[in-house]
Order: structure tokens, then C-alpha cells, then sequence
């Protein structure tokens, strides 16, 4: 297992900038995002080079870890498969982009096909089925929940089950997996028994997160890195991810960083690494 980070919580910045801070922080992989506002738009894999997004991760000794795209089309994803596969990125993480049905019959079978020719995975994000919205970060909206997505560990196994392709995995999502009362630790184990967990993140919730409630405001900024006294025991999730033989990259992630002075990002970030380092080790951070 190592460490990688998202380039998300640099919301505001612009990808240079932000692959400077990321390699300063001292980490080797970054997840690029290219998503639907309000989200972190770092690149833009309709329009930009892949060889210049290579040249400015390549001359700080980083590697794209995957391409994330929420609230994408179909034609949109594709692009970002074969983006992914120019630049070196061994994956494609969205969430169920349509009730279960049609995403399962519809829309992430020719993805899926896309992705074996380009030798990429699709990690499909378990996430609530609160639909995705420009005001997402504010909350609300658990009216509209769609009956069913890929939130559940039920779902989650339906998803892999129904849909048995070499190039589907899971991208696990802690705090999603904590409002639905699932244990992390055994829809980890699930996956991995089966080769199935493609990505993690490392992610908190706020602690005032009221279920049924508060849709897909999961608090501040601040309290959604991982620290000391948050929700989840990440050295107890981190741990188990080690004894269980996860070898992938456990990413690093927040939202609600937009409008926050770079200054604020990049310390918020190194206090949450060093957390990090303390509770899963620093050979996480080891570069090959």
C-alpha cells in the first residue's frame, strides 16, 4: 500500500501549482480530476495534451494514480479512459451515474469495454444515492435519493457480481460506507478477497454528519482529512488494509477546501500526512 492524494483539495489552484505542492508534501501519487462544477477541475481530457500533463508530473517525480470524473457523460468517461492510458494512470474513478438498472445495463458496459482495450480499470465509487448537484456540499436533498445505486455493501456486491469484468473495480469510500453503517473493514475484505478493491481514500466525516439528513454535506474541509480525534480510526482502517494485502494507493481526500488561501491547503494537508504517517508508517510514502 501507499499513500497518494487527490488533487481535489486544491480546488482553487491550478494543476502546476498544485502538482509543485504535492510533491513538496512529499507524496508520488496524484489523482488528476476532471469533474462537473462545483468539483476540482485540474485537467481536461477532451482538450488537454496528455504528453504536458506527463511533462509537469513527470519533471516533479510524480505519477498519476487515476482520472476522476463525476457528473460525466458516457462519451465524456470514454475520453477519460483513453486520457488515463496516455498519461500512465491505471484508473477511471466515477460513481453510479444512473439508477442500478441502467447503470449496469446501460452505461458502464461499453466503458468497460473501452477500458480492456486501454488497459485501465473503472473504480466505481460506492457513494449515496443522493444525486449529485452544484449545491451538493450544502446538504439536503435525501428526498430525491434515488432506491438504488452503488451505496450499500449489498449494492456493492450486486455491482461486482452482475457485472463480472476483469476491468471493474471498487473505488472504497470510508465516510460513505460510515453513513450507511457498513463496516469498512469487512466490505474491504470482501473486496480484496476477490481482487476487487481497486482504490481507497482516505477520508473523514464530521462527527455532527445527522443521517438522513445532511445528504453529501460531510462537514467543513477541516474535519473531513483524516486527524487525530476524528470519526474514523484511520490507523485501525490503514492497518487492516496492510494485514490484509491491499497494494494499491490509499489516497488522501476532502471536499469544501473552495475560497481556502493556498497556505491553508497545503498545512491542513501536511498535518493530516504526518497523522497519516504515525498511525500506517512511513515506508507508505515509499517511491517505487
Amino acid at each position: 500500500m501507499q499513500f497518494g492524494i487527490e488533487s481535489l483539495p486544491f480546488h482553487d489552484f491550478s494543476l502546476g501549482t498544485t502538482a509543485q505542492a504535492v510533491a513538496d508534501l512529499g507524496f508520488r501519487w496524484i489523482n488528476l480530476w476532471d469533474s462537473a462544477p462545483p468539483l476540482a477541475h485540474h485537467v481536461d481530457v477532451g482538450k488537454d495534451s496528455p504528453a504536458e500533463v506527463l511533462a509537469t508530473l513527470d519533471r516533479l517525480g510524480l505519477r498519476a494514480s487515476g482520472v476522476t470524473m463525476y457528473g460525466k457523460s458516457q462519451e465524456e468517461i470514454a475520453q477519460g479512459v483513453r486520457f488515463a492510458a496516455a498519461v500512465g494512470a491505471g484508473r477511471v474513478i466515477f460513481d453510479c451515474e444512473a439508477t442500478f438498472a441502467d447503470f449496469v445495463d446501460h452505461f458502464l458496459p461499453p466503458l468497460l469495454e473501452e477500458a480492456g482495450r486501454n488497459g485501465v480499470d473503472i473504480c466505481v465509487e460506492n457513494h449515496l444515492t443522493v444525486p449529485f448537484s452544484a449545491d451538493f456540499e450544502a446538504g439536503g436533498h435525501e428526498a430525491e435519493r434515488w432506491e438504488e445505486g452503488v451505496d450499500s455493501f449489498a449494492q456493492i456486491k450486486r455491482l461486482v457480481t452482475e457485472l463480472d469484468h476483469p476491468n471493474l473495480k471498487v473505488c472504497m469510500a470510508p465516510s460513505h460506507l460510515w453513513v450507511m453503517e457498513e463496516s469498512i473493514i469487512e466490505v474491504a475484505t470482501w473486496l480484496l478477497e476477490r481482487k476487487k478493491l481497486g482504490y481507497c481514500y482516505v477520508w473523514d466525516i464530521s462527527s455532527s454528519y445527522r443521517r438522513g439528513e445532511d445528504g453529501l454535506n460531510f462537514g467543513p474541509g477541516e474535519e473531513q482529512l483524516p486527524r487525530v480525534g476524528g470519526t474514523l480510526d484511520h490507523g485501525l482502517i490503514l492497518r487492516a488494509l496492510s494485514r490484509l494485502g491491499y497494494d494499491g494507493i490509499a489516497a488522501l481526500k476532502c471536499h469544501g477546501t473552495a475560497g481556502w488561501p493556498f497556505d491553508k491547503v497545503t498545512s491542513l494537508l501536511a498535518q493530516s500526512r504526518d497523522y497519516l504517517v504515525r498511525t500506517a508508517g512511513a515506508d507508505a510514502f515509499a517511491k517505487d
